[in-house]
Parts: structure tokens; C-alpha cells; sequence
């Protein structure tokens, strides 16, 4: 967790205070029905963080990501809603840093791919928006 998002957990946790994760929290699916990147995710409330899982859009069959802890963010420090998030992915040939929030009841995902096998390709930054199914 980055120093300022610790203090704000830290701040809220002695207040008694837990960040309302409502509007993040969920399992949404991918708005293109074509998707490069992802297919699905889900993130899961725990106290003051989400747990992110991914499904991969791999030609083939669906890949797991398995689970992350994503980072939550407010809108300044007294906010008490969650409105963003970062997590990052390890999937041993590449690194995803993913980057997300809501937007009028779209989640826009943003991700920062680094190639991390030496392979003859570029690190690369796509974006994708997902739609909440429950």
C-alpha cells in the first residue's frame, strides 16, 4: 500500500471509520463482447481494500489471474466513499498494473502492461470498460 492510501487506512481505522466500498464492489463483465485484454473481474470488499480477481480474454479458453489486493482510494481524506482503485497482476511473462474507477455506472479499467520475458514486443497501455452483473 503506498504511504498516503497506509495513513488514510490508518487515520479511518482509529476514527472507527471503514471506507464505503459499494460502488466498486462486484462482479463485472467486459462491455466488449470481443474483449483483448479482459474478460470478466470481480472485487470483493474486505476492510478498507478490495480483492481483485481477473479473468483473461486468451484466445481459447478464459485464464485466471488469480487474486490481487487492490489499493482503494478516495476522492480526498474525509471522504468516506471509495472511488478508485490500482492492483497489480504478476503473470510470469508480463506485469499489469491496472488502474480503475466508475463513471457513471461503467467501470473504466486502465492498464499499464510491462513484457517482463525478453520477448520481441512492446510494453503496452489499453483501456477497457466493464459493466456490473451483480
Amino acid at each position: 500500500m503506498n504511504q498516503v492510501a497506509l495513513e488514510q487506512a490508518q487515520e479511518r481505522t482509529a476514527a472507527g471509520q471503514e471506507l464505503d466500498l459499494s460502488l466498486l464492489a462486484g462482479n463485472w463483465v467486459n462491455t466488449n463482447v470481443s474483449p483483448l485484454f479482459m474478460r470478466s473481474l470481480q472485487l470483493e470488499p474486505g476492510p478498507n481494500e478490495l480483492t481483485m480477481r481477473v479473468t483473461g480474454a486468451e484466445p481459447g479458453s478464459p485464464r485466471d489471474w488469480g487474486a490481487a489486493q487492490a489499493e482503494v482510494f478516495t476522492e480526498n481524506t474525509a471522504a468516506p466513499q471509495a472511488m478508485a482503485f490500482s492492483a497489480l497482476f504478476d503473470l510470469d511473462s508480463v506485469e499489469s498494473l491496472l488502474q480503475g474507477y466508475v463513471v457513471k455506472g461503467v467501470l473504466v479499467i486502465v492498464s499499464f502492461t510491462r513484457v517482463k520475458d525478453g520477448r520481441d514486443r512492446s510494453s503496452s497501455f489499453g483501456k477497457e470498460f466493464f459493466y456490473r452483473v451483480s
